[in-house]
């Protein structure tokens, strides 16, 4: 895909460069030429120095051809600026980093199709580290509505494992939960997403997408083994 990215700083650098690992056509446009020359220098993707708010840059950087702009401005203002500018040009995809929680509606007025809350989502990470120190959460998903998490098995998990099958009939992980992947560093050492007959074993450790009270649920779970 051809993408956009307005702002060179540390998300939209960062972002530059898992895209263009992917092998995705990366071009990013920063008011600072340093910063355009160094990372066309480090990450070897296209920049345009100047201001991604005016159309005229954005023709420069090619607007009329983007399948996605990303709008990784420091102020909200700014990236409304742009995502309407993109809108304009037929963007079909626009995605947004939202600091000031007031700008949802007019970004979504504005046409953009992806939000990332910065402040909600850090907020809810914070919050789900400190109270549950056991699993880790990697993202939350549709506004908090669930979580991408992690945990490793404890180390009095049955010594011949557990198959998924089983462990999905027991309540804690019977409710709003799905597994999404095991990596197992002594067998494998390779992700797998686990089937039925699949054993989950000590030490492994788990993905799985949850709702808050399945997380919860699957905390206990996890302390009561744990206290065995």
């Amino acid at each position: 895909m051809y993408i956009i990215i307005a702002g060179g700083g540390i998300a939209g650098s960062n972002i530059a460069r898992e895209l263009a690992d992917h092998k995705h056509d990366v071009v990013v446009i920063d008011r600072d030429k340093e910063i355009c020359e160094e990372l066309y220098a480090r990450l070897g993707v296209e920049t345009v120095y100047g201001d991604a708010r005016s159309i005229d840059i954005l023709n420069q950087a090619g607007i009329n051809k983007a399948d996605v702009a990303m709008c990784a401005l420091y102020r909200d203002a700014d990236n409304l600026t742009v995502s309407l500018l993109a809108r304009s040009a037929n963007v079909k995809k626009i995605m947004v980093k939202m600091r000031d929680p007031a700008y949802e509606k007019p970004y979504l007025l504005a046409g953009v199709t992806n939000i990332c809350n910065m402040n909600s989502m850090l907020l809810h990470k914070i919050i789900i580290e400190l109270e549950s120190p056991i699993i880790k959460v990697i993202t939350a998903l549709r506004h908090g509505q669930a979580q991408l998490i992690m945990f490793k098995l404890p180390k009095n998990w049955p010594e011949d494992g557990v198959t998924v099958q089983k462990l999905a009939q027991r309540p804690a992980f019977s409710g709003n939960c799905v597994f999404a992947g095991v990596l197992d560093e002594k067998r494998s050492n390779k992700i797998i997403v686990p089937r039925g007959p699949d054993k989950l074993y000590r030490n492994n450790t788990v993905f799985m997408v949850t709702g808050s009270q399945a997380m919860n649920s699957i905390e206990k779970y996890l302390e009561s083994i744990d206290k065995r």
